[in-house]
């Protein structure tokens, strides 16, 4: 079980993605502003964070450029969620440090997929990296 993070400022769709998740075996947390999410990352323990991109306080864009000194295991795993999803905005998201774009509306099963591929990415990133080393997720 992954500990995930979803940051999304629209109440009803944090809802339904927490569900979601869950409903796949995750422990989840949620938050709705752009602020909160960079505490929560900062405080670390999270494998994965959703990430909205239009949120109060800070975008995702800002929150990812925030995140980008955090390395190793201490780094969760960002996938990015976004209306904006020109081949700019995606570029913006790559640039900015998300591992992961997937565009506004989706459906349950691919979020759910996209979760698991990014998490055994992860996973066999660290199985590979040798024991002392630095390695991992940068």
């Amino acid at each position: 079980m992954a500990r995930i993070l979803i940051a999304e400022d629209d109440e009803d769709l944090r809802l339904l993605l927490r569900l979601v998740v869950q409903r796949a075996g995750h422990e989840v947390e949620g938050v709705g502003d752009g602020v909160a999410a960079l505490r929560a990352i900062t405080r670390g323990g999270y494998d994965l964070v959703v990430l909205d991109n239009m949120m109060p306080g800070m975008t995702g864009l800002e929150v990812l450029r925030a995140c980008k000194d955090i390395t190793g295991a201490d780094r969760p795993v960002m996938l990015m969620l976004s209306a904006l999803a020109t081949r700019q905005d995606i570029r913006n998201g790559y640039v900015a440090g998300a591992d992961d774009f997937l565009a506004k509306p989706f459906s349950r099963e691919e979020l759910v997929e996209r979760i698991h591929l990014l998490l055994d990415e992860r996973a066999m990133q660290f199985a590979m990296t040798p024991p002392g080393s630095a390695g991992g997720v940068a």
